[in-house]
């Protein structure tokens, strides 16, 4: 017996396209302080948040409502300025301090495109994404003498280069001068406190509903996050 298909269009065998994700972007005043508020058709349930140039920027679902963006908004806000690291600076001055290391100490090889402060690294002190050059540095290292800030800088910036630690990545890293000593800065830190901030292992940074990131190997492990502050 043979059965046959009629009414309706014909099938074509084509998978339709992914929707593509819309954002939009409205800065609100939330108890006298701009809250940059980011809307995502691809965010479904999570809430996040972090500082981007110098301001909180709390990232929701599209369709959320004015009322529930602004309490969450709030919410986010009064955790995010406890944990704001006191030297940090914002993000665009952080790149430019990336910038001028990566000019005088590794022959401008390597341009990062983005260095971030990150308060979501809760076991690394930093890590990168060669595929964008994004370098996220742990806020915990901003009050940390600045010739360690700037050889953790160094090692991501490496990192857009060499995603290992072959020889050639210490090679590389080894022209800034202190690279060892600030290394054995971190790892002085990590046993003095016990946090087990030491070693190298490639993991994602991202929640559950953020792009996926193809990162190099930082400075110290970390698993998936799910809804955080950042």
């Amino acid at each position: 017996m043979t059965s046959s298909r009629t009414g309706g269009p014909p099938r074509t065998g084509r998978r339709r396209a992914p929707a593509r994700t819309v954002r939009e972007t409205e800065d609100l005043q939330v108890d006298g302080t701009t809250v940059r508020i980011v809307r995502s058709s691809r965010r479904t349930r999570t809430i996040s948040a972090a500082w981007r140039d110098g301001m909180v920027q709390v990232s929701v679902p599209m369709g959320l409502g004015p009322d529930a963006e602004r309490q969450w908004a709030r919410k986010m806000l009064t955790k995010v300025s406890a944990r704001r690291p006191s030297g940090a600076g914002s993000d665009a001055q952080l790149l430019a301090r990336a910038r001028e290391l990566a000019r005088r100490w590794l022959g401008g090889e390597v341009d990062p495109r983005e260095v971030v402060w990150s308060t979501r690294q809760q076991r690394r002190w930093g890590s990168c994404t060669p595929s964008t050059g994004r370098i996220r540095i742990s806020s915990e290292v901003a009050d940390m003498p600045g010739w360690v800030v700037d050889g953790v800088l160094v090692h991501e910036l490496v990192h857009l280069k060499h995603v290992d630690h072959s020889a050639a990545f210490h090679t590389m890293a080894n022209r800034y001068p202190r690279q060892v000593e600030a290394m054995a800065f971190l790892n002085g830190v990590s046993h003095a406190t016990g946090r087990g901030m030491v070693g190298a292992d490639a993991g994602s940074e991202d929640g559950p509903e953020d792009e996926p990131e193809d990162e190099a190997g930082g400075i110290g492990d970390v698993g998936p996050a799910d809804e955080s502050v950042g």
